[in-house]
């Protein structure tokens, strides 16, 4: 008989894709991103992407900067995927989150 293992999704997996996707675009190595935005590890930034650990907001602004961003768009992007009922509160659901931070600018 075969055991078939199920995938077990974290609510902040699509956060840590979306980080990496963010990473991968900037041509950064996880270790590369942890120097750059005074991350404890490189394994710190993977359990990130992995879906392990959500970003702490203490360390927005620092992420928002590396990627080229102000820091209420990356703010908002985190709420999206860590706190989708705060982010709906504040964006509301119909609009990317992006888009309508950088149009707020």
């Amino acid at each position: 008989m075969t055991t078939q293992m199920m995938e077990t999704r974290s609510p902040w997996t699509e956060g840590g894709r979306w980080i990496e996707s963010l990473r991968r675009g900037q041509m950064l190595t996880a270790a590369e991103l942890a120097e750059q935005v005074g991350a404890p590890s490189a394994r710190w930034i993977e359990e990130v992407e992995a879906g392990r650990r959500p970003v702490p907001s203490s360390v927005y602004r620092a992420f928002a900067r590396q990627f080229d961003m102000t820091p209420a768009a990356f703010a908002a992007g985190c709420l999206k995927f860590y706190d989708p009922k705060a982010h709906e509160a504040l964006f509301g659901a119909a609009k990317p989150v992006l888009t309508e931070v950088r149009a707020a600018a």
